[in-house]
C-alpha cells in the first residue's frame, strides 16, 4: 500500500512538471530554438496552405513550394488541426509534446512495475520521472518525447512477447517501433535490439517464421516508405532538416580525431541520462539473473550503436537531446540495480545487509536528487538565455509587407571535419511570421545578396556582427536602403535604390 502510495505521488509530481513548461511563449529562450521555430512554422503552414500531412513546408523555402524532407509531422499537424479550432497559439504543440510526456511516464512505471522487482520498480519510476532530459523537453515543439512514447511501448510490448506472449504482442511491438521511426529516425536503433531479442528467444527458428517477417515488414516498410517520400522533397526543393543535409555517419576523418564525439556521448550519457548516480546502481542491475536484465541491456546496447554509426551528430554539443532515447533503459537498470543489492542483502548476514540496502536507498536518493538538480539548471540555463534577436525580429517585423520574403544569416555549412551540414536557421521566420532566404553564414558577400534579392529575396535582417567588417558595411550601406534598427540589427531593402 505504502509503495502504491509513493508511486501515486511519483506519477503526480512527474506529469505535473511535464505540463510546467506549456505556457511558454516561443521565443530565444529555449534549448533547441531552431527545431521549435521549424515545428512552429510547419504548424501553420498546416493551417494556413491545407492539412495534407504529407506535404510539410518550412518557411525558408527561398523560391521553392516549401516543401521539406522530414520525419512524419505528427505533431504540427495535429497543432495545426487543433489550430482551427482553438486559434493558432503555440502552447498547443507544447500540449501535446507534454501529453506525450505524460503518457510515457505512465506507460513506463507500467513495464517497470511488471518487470523489475521491488523496491527497484518504484526508484526505475521516480528516475524516469525526474530525468532532466525529460522534463526539460516535456513542453518543447519537437519531436523527442513522441519518439520516446512510442519506444517504450515498442519495448513493453516486445518484453509481454518475451514472456511468452502471444503472436500479437510481437506485431503490436513493431507497430509501435515503425510510429517511433516516423516520429523520429534514429528509433530506427529499435531494429538492433529486436534482431537480438528475436534470436534469442527463437534462433535461428525466427528466419524461417512467417510472424516474425511479417512482423519486420510492419517495423520497417513504414519508415522506409515516408524517408523516401520525404527524399524526394529534398531532391526537388533542396529543403531538409537534417535528414539528408546533415552528415550523421561516423567517418574515417572522424575516427582520426574522435575524442570530442567519443566524450560528447559519454558526457552526456553520464550527466543527462544516468545522472552520475544511475551509473553504479545499473552496475549492480548484473547482481541478478541475466535472462531477468537482458532486454534492458540488449535496448541499452542496440542504443549504443546507434549513437556509434551517427558518431558526427550524437556526440555534437547541439544534440544532447537525442540521448533521451537511453533514458527508459538507463531507468530500467537503475532500477534492477536497486533491486540486486536488496536481493543480495536478503542472502547476507545482518550486518552486510544492512550495509547493502543502505547504499542503494543512498545511490536512489542521490539519483532523484541530483536529477532533480540537473533539471532546474537546464530550466535555467534556458531561461537565461539573451531574448535579443526574438525581440528585435518582432519590432521590425512590421516593415516587411506579409508578403515580403527576408533573408537571414544561417549556420555554418561544414562542421570541423568539412562535413556538410543542415546550417538553415528557421528563428526569424517563426518569429517574424514571414517566408523568405536563408545564406550560410560564411557565404556572406554582396554577391551573394544581390544574388538572392534575383531570386526573390527583398529583406535582409542582419545580425549584429555580420557588418563588423567595415568594407562590407559601407558596401551595404551605399547599395541598400536602411529601414530600421534595432540594438545591433538592421533591416535592408534589397532592391535597388
Amino acid at each position: 500500500m505504502a509503495d502504491r502510495r509513493l508511486l501515486g505521488v511519483v506519477l503526480l509530481l512527474g506529469c505535473a512538471v511535464r505540463f510546467a513548461t506549456v505556457a511558454r511563449p516561443n521565443d530565444q529562450r529555449s534549448l533547441a530554438p531552431w527545431r521549435e521555430a521549424d515545428y512552429v512554422a510547419i504548424a501553420r503552414s498546416f493551417d494556413r496552405e491545407g492539412l495534407d500531412l504529407f506535404h510539410p513546408r518550412v518557411d525558408w523555402r527561398e523560391d521553392t513550394p516549401g516543401y521539406a524532407e522530414m520525419e512524419l509531422p505528427l505533431l504540427p499537424w495535429s497543432g495545426a488541426l487543433l489550430y482551427r479550432i482553438f486559434g493558432p497559439h503555440v502552447q498547443i504543440l507544447r500540449l501535446l509534446s507534454a501529453l506525450a510526456s505524460a503518457a510515457s511516464l505512465l506507460v513506463f512505471a507500467r513495464l517497470a512495475y511488471r518487470v523489475v522487482p521491488a523496491p527497484g520498480a518504484l526508484l526505475a519510476s521516480a528516475a524516469f520521472a525526474a530525468n532532466p532530459l525529460l522534463v526539460t523537453f516535456a513542453g518543447a515543439m519537437q519531436p523527442d518525447e513522441l519518439m520516446v512514447l512510442f519506444t517504450v511501448l515498442s519495448m513493453d510490448a516486445l518484453w509481454r512477447w518475451l514472456e511468452g506472449g502471444r503472436g500479437v504482442a510481437l506485431l503490436a511491438a513493431s507497430g509501435f517501433a515503425a510510429a517511433a521511426v516516423l516520429a523520429k529516425a534514429i528509433a530506427a536503433y529499435l531494429g538492433f535490439v529486436f534482431g537480438y531479442l528475436v534470436l534469442r528467444k527463437r534462433g535461428a527458428r525466427a528466419l524461417t517464421d512467417p510472424q516474425i517477417w511479417l512482423a519486420a515488414a510492419l517495423a520497417l516498410l513504414p519508415g522506409v516508405a515516408w524517408y523516401a517520400w520525404a527524399y524526394h522533397f529534398y531532391a526537388w526543393t533542396g529543403l531538409s532538416l537534417g535528414v539528408s543535409n546533415e552528415t550523421h555517419a561516423i567517418s574515417w576523418v572522424l575516427l582520426r580525431h574522435p575524442r570530442r564525439a567519443v566524450m560528447g556521448n559519454l558526457t552526456v550519457e553520464a550527466r543527462d541520462v544516468f545522472v552520475w548516480a544511475g551509473i553504479p546502481l545499473a552496475a549492480c542491475a548484473f547482481l541478478l539473473d541475466w535472462r531477468r536484465i537482458e532486454p534492458a541491456v540488449a535496448w541499452l546496447a542496440g542504443i549504443a550503436v546507434a549513437y556509434l554509426l551517427a558518431l558526427d551528430t550524437s556526440g555534437d554539443f547541439w544534440s544532447f537531446y537525442y540521448h533521451s532515447i537511453s533514458v527508459p533503459p538507463a531507468c530500467l537498470l537503475a532500477g534492477f540495480g536497486l533491486a540486486g543489492l536488496y536481493e543480495r542483502a536478503a542472502r547476507a548476514d545482518l550486518q552486510r545487509a544492512s550495509l547493502l540496502r543502505a547504499a542503494g536507498a543512498g545511490l536512489g536518493v542521490l539519483l532523484i536528487a541530483t536529477s532533480s538538480y540537473r533539471a532546474l539548471r537546464l530550466a535555467r540555463d534556458r531561461d537565461t538565455l539573451p531574448n535579443d534577436f526574438y525581440r528585435c525580429a518582432r519590432e521590425l517585423a512590421p516593415a516587411v509587407p506579409s508578403d515580403g520574403r527576408i533573408v537571414v544569416r544561417g549556420g555554418s555549412e561544414t562542421d570541423e571535419h568539412g562535413h556538410p551540414v543542415a546550417w538553415n536557421e528557421s528563428m526569424a521566420f517563426a518569429w517574424m511570421d514571414r517566408k523568405g532566404f536563408n545564406y550560410p553564414s560564411e557565404k556572406l558577400s554582396i554577391e551573394t545578396l544581390d544574388a538572392i534579392a534575383a531570386r526573390g529575396g527583398r529583406f535582409w535582417l542582419s545580425e549584429p556582427t555580420e557588418l563588423d567588417d567595415p568594407a562590407l558595411r559601407a558596401q551595404a550601406e551605399q547599395r541598400y536602403r536602411l529601414l530600421a534598427r534595432c540594438d545591433g540589427y538592421a533591416l535592408y531593402d534589397l532592391a535597388p535604390r
